[in-house]
C-alpha cells in the first residue's frame, strides 16, 4: 500500500518541504532517489495509457498494444522520414509515447516541480484536486527482482540498477508489445540466442521496471523524462509499499497560486514544450 500525504499544501514553499520530507522517510536517514508524476485530477488512475478502461487478460491486452504499435509502424513513413529500423523496438515505444499512442508506458520526471506543473496546468480539472506521485525507482527495480544477485565468497549482493530502455531487460520486457514470442517446438530449429531470450522472457514476464527514453530531444531533457514500463497488468499502487510508492495532495484552491509561483521559477508552458507553438501559445496568454 503506498504512502499518502496528510500535509495541506498551499503553496511551493510547502510543496519543497513535503518532497523532501518524503525523500528522507526512511528511518535510517537515508534519502531516496525519486521520481514524480502529476495528476490533475486526484481520482485519476496511476495506469499506462494502453491499459486505462481496459477489460481482459495480459494476453488479450498486449494484442489490443500490437495491433496499435505495428499500424503505428506501417503508417509513419507517411509523415516522418527519419524513423528507427523496424526492429529496434525501444526507440519505437518512446517515439509511440511522444505523439501519443497508447503504450505500456508510463511517464515520470525527476523534477517535482515539472510534475506539479502537469498536475495544476489543465484549465478544464481546476475545480478538482489534483495530485503528485512519487516512485523510488530503485526500489520499484529492486522489489520486482529485475536481475539475479551475484554471490561472491559466500556473500549475496543484488544486483539493482535503472536501466536504459535499450538495455536487454528492457528490450525483453517489451518485445510483446510487437511480436508475440513461443519458443519453437523443433528442437533443431532453437538456437542458443532463443533459449538466451526465452529464459529472459519468462523471468521477465509479469514484471513492472523503471528505466529512461533511449533518445533524449530538448522536451525530454527540459521535462526530465523517465518511464515505467508495464509488462504487466498488475498495478504500482497494489503491488508498492510505502517507500516505494507515495501521494501529495494539492488542493484545487492551490492551483492558481502555485501556477503562478511555477511561472516565477521559470515553469512555464515552453519552457516545458519547447517548441515555436507553445511559446506563441505562451506569449498571447500573456495579454
Amino acid at each position: 500500500m503506498f504512502y499518502d500525504s496528510e500535509v495541506e499544501i498551499k503553496n511551493i514553499g510547502d510543496f519543497i518541504k513535503e518532497i523532501k520530507r518524503l525523500r528522507l522517510n526512511d528511518s535510517t536517514g537515508h534519502e531516496f532517489f525519486q521520481w514524480y508524476r502529476g495528476h490533475g485530477d486526484k481520482t485519476w488512475e496511476l495506469l499506462p495509457k494502453v491499459q486505462r478502461d481496459f477489460r481482459g487478460n495480459d494476453e488479450e491486452l498486449f494484442r489490443k498494444e500490437r495491433y496499435y504499435t505495428n499500424d503505428f509502424q506501417a503508417r509513419a513513413s507517411l509523415f516522418k522520414l527519419s524513423k528507427p529500423q523496424l526492429n529496434e523496438y525501444a526507440n519505437w515505444l518512446t517515439l509511440m509515447q511522444h505523439y501519443g499512442l497508447p503504450t505500456r508506458l508510463l511517464d515520470w520526471s525527476r523534477s517535482p516541480l515539472v510534475a506539479l506543473y502537469f498536475a495544476i496546468c489543465d484549465n478544464n480539472q481546476y475545480e478538482k484536486d489534483a495530485c503528485i506521485w512519487i516512485l523510488t525507482p530503485g526500489k520499484l527495480n529492486a522489489e520486482e527482482k529485475l536481475e539475479k544477485p551475484t554471490y561472491i565468497d559466500g556473500m549475496e549482493y543484488e544486483n539493482t540498477y535503472i536501466y536504459n530502455m535499450s538495455h536487454k531487460t528492457i528490450s525483453t520486457m517489451i518485445f510483446t508489445a510487437f511480436r508475440r514470442w513461443k519458443l519453437s517446438s523443433d528442437t533443431e530449429a532453437i538456437t542458443p540466442e532463443d533459449k538466451k531470450f526465452n529464459h529472459r522472457f519468462l523471468t521477465l514476464s509479469n514484471k513492472i521496471a523503471a528505466c529512461y527514453p533511449t533518445e533524449a530531444d530538448s522536451r525530454v531533457y527540459n521535462q526530465f523524462g523517465a518511464f515505467t514500463v508495464h509488462n504487466s497488468s498488475r498495478k504500482l499502487v497494489d503491488i508498492c509499499d510505502k517507500s516505494t510508492l507515495m501521494r501529495i495532495t494539492i488542493p484545487c484552491s492551490s492551483k492558481k497560486e502555485l501556477l503562478y509561483e511555477l511561472s516565477i521559477c521559470g515553469i512555464t508552458k515552453s519552457y516545458i514544450f519547447p517548441d515555436l507553438e507553445h511559446l506563441a501559445s505562451e506569449i498571447s496568454g500573456w495579454e
